[in-house]
């Protein structure tokens, strides 16, 4: 029997430093691209923790419950979007791992380079910086429809460009300020779920201006299935399917706990209770915000079909189709304002994250090297920069109908991101392997599970079967559309062309468990929590304290 090596044995050896000596903490061999390539470790539990559930928070949610209301119906949908945070949930335990024990820059991408191959690291880190573009466009679009719904006879090229503006100046300064206000934008949006969470209850048992007792009217007519493509048991399970490629886009973001853990400080404290409170606060959101939509809506409802066929403003959201239903005047425009907050805030998350990603890209020379560059906060500018670039496709809804742009990135996004769940699953399986043929028990890692192996297969077959099945409509009969190919399978032929590209040019071999380190960098993060727990101050806020002992 091989010998068990513990987390002690590790750490005893000459390359432990003191967190005395510590002054700086540096991501990468600065060769690249001049003096200035680091991020800068700023940001706290409370922050990583809101910001993994405000970055799933948006659009998806607020707008994209119509569209899976309409095509599963309140149970279907409801039953989808349990399924998806399932799926969700095995992927973030993995994340948590290896975030506890490796926390570096780029997060999973990194993972897949140590753990997997250089190829996929490459393809995978592109394939993330693409989804994240892709989402933040989507909520961008989404803003814009969302001011139409006050202002509807001015341009959306107006607002594409103050929100683009106000995204860069969010995220131009330190890391710090980003973590803040992505604090409070969080907040908001939390503050609203619940709102309209309570706010369903009370209108379904009578208390609205029509004094209506609702209650569960909308699940007997016209009932707790839709039918989709197709009539009878059949077309029920196509809506309950579809209904996944929704949430892919509505749920996306709990990896950026992943990706925050090369800014985390203390990250083998922050990195695991942030992905327990994530997966807990989500599934609660989500479940009962769906719950909620089923309640207020019939999935028949015609002002929300004909407002989801010509945009994506507030009038194509199903909670303010509700509760113009039961005569509430002013809610429906609070929520709109609260809303765009929530868009606004996602499209910025996902700005900082895409930027984050082209700079971990160019630290290992997988992407022009000018992109690692930082100013002296830490900030990646032109990794920033190219991220804005491509926020301006976003103008094409200037000449194009608002909803069937926001449908074209709802499909690239989607399936974006359920190949960052596989290659994330994947990544964990390979860690895993890597653990136990070097006889290592998973009791080294700050963090783990006993079902995380059993649980995450799960989730890579139901994830592969989703990919390869979301665009399943373009091959039955009289179904073939160009545009809905492209968009639905874009993404799996870019991954593809991308590994094999740089596996053949670069002559990349797949990592063998018996090479892959688990010692060499354990030393200096060991040195770097104990630097930062001697330097941890409790928050000055109560709602920071209350996150930071969750």
């Amino acid at each position: 029997m091989e010998k068990q090596t513990s987390l002690e044995d590790v750490k005893g050896n000459d390359a432990y430093i003191p967190s005395s000596q510590i002054e700086e903490v540096v991501d990468v061999d600065p060769e690249y691209a001049g003096p200035i390539v680091t991020t800068h470790r700023g940001l706290k539990l409370r922050h990583i923790q809101l910001i993994g559930i405000g970055s799933t928070i948006g659009t998806g949610l607020f707008l994209g419950c119509g569209r899976s209301l309409i095509s599963a119906g309140p149970l279907g949908s409801l039953l989808a979007y349990t399924a998806y945070c399932a799926i969700c949930f095995g992927i973030c335990l993995g994340a948590g791992e290896m975030g506890a024990f490796k926390p570096v820059a780029g997060g999973f991408i990194t993972w897949a380079n140590d753990y997997v191959d250089e190829a996929a690291s490459f393809a995978v880190g592109w394939n993330y910086f693409y989804a994240a573009t892709m989402f933040g466009c989507a909520d961008i679009v989404g803003v814009a429809g969302l001011f139409a719904y006050w202002a509807p006879d001015i341009s959306a090229a107006a607002w594409v460009s103050m929100s683009i503006g106000l995204i860069f100046c969010l995220n131009i300064f330190s890391v710090k300020f980003y973590g803040e206000s992505e604090f409070y934008f969080a907040g908001l949006k939390i503050i609203l779920i619940v709102m309209i969470i309570l706010m369903t209850f009370i209108v379904m048992l009578g208390g609205n201006p029509h004094h209506d007792r609702i209650g569960f009217r909308y699940w007997k007519d016209p009932g707790v299935w839709a039918e989709y493509y197709t009539t009878g048991a059949l077309g029920r399970f196509l809506g309950f399917w579809n209904v996944f490629k929704v949430a892919a886009y509505s749920v996306g973001g709990p990896e950026f706990v992943s990706m925050c853990a090369g800014e985390a400080v203390r990250p083998r404290k922050t990195i695991p209770k942030a992905v327990k409170g994530v997966l807990f606060r989500l599934t609660v959101f989500f479940f009962l915000g769906i719950l909620a939509c089923g309640i207020l809506v019939p999935y028949n409802d015609e002002t929300l079909k004909e407002a989801l066929k010509v945009g994506v403003g507030g009038a194509a959201s199903a909670y303010v189709v509700g509760m113009k239903r039961v005569g509430i005047k002013y809610m429906p425009d609070i929520f709109n304002a609260i809303v765009i907050t929530s868009a606004l805030s996602c499209a910025n998350g996902f700005a900082f994250v895409a930027s984050r990603v082209v700079h971990a890209l160019a630290l290992r020379g997988q992407a022009p090297r000018f992109f690692a560059r930082t100013t002296k906060h830490g900030v990646p500018v032109y990794s920033l920069l190219l991220v804005l670039a491509i926020y301006c496709l976003c103008y094409m809804q200037v000449s194009t109908n608002a909803a069937t742009v926001f449908t074209w990135l709802i499909n690239l996004s989607s399936v974006a991101q359920l190949l960052n769940y596989v290659a994330m699953a994947v990544t964990t399986l390979r860690f895993r392997a890597g653990l136990k043929a070097q006889g290592l028990s998973r009791n080294i890692l700050p963090w783990s599970t006993k079902y995380t192996v059993v649980y995450t297969w799960i989730c890579l077959f139901w994830l592969v079967l989703i990919v390869i099945t979301q665009g399943w409509t373009v091959f039955v009969k009289g179904g073939w559309d160009v545009q809905t190919f492209l968009t639905c399978y874009f993404g799996l032929g870019f991954v593809f062309v991308a590994y094999f590209g740089w596996k053949i040019w670069h002559k990349t071999k797949i990592i063998r468990p018996e090479e892959m380190d688990f010692a060499s960098f354990v030393p200096e993060f060991d040195a770097l929590d104990e630097h930062f727990r001697e330097m941890e101050k409790p928050s000055r806020f109560a709602l920071g304290r209350w996150f930071e002992r969750s």
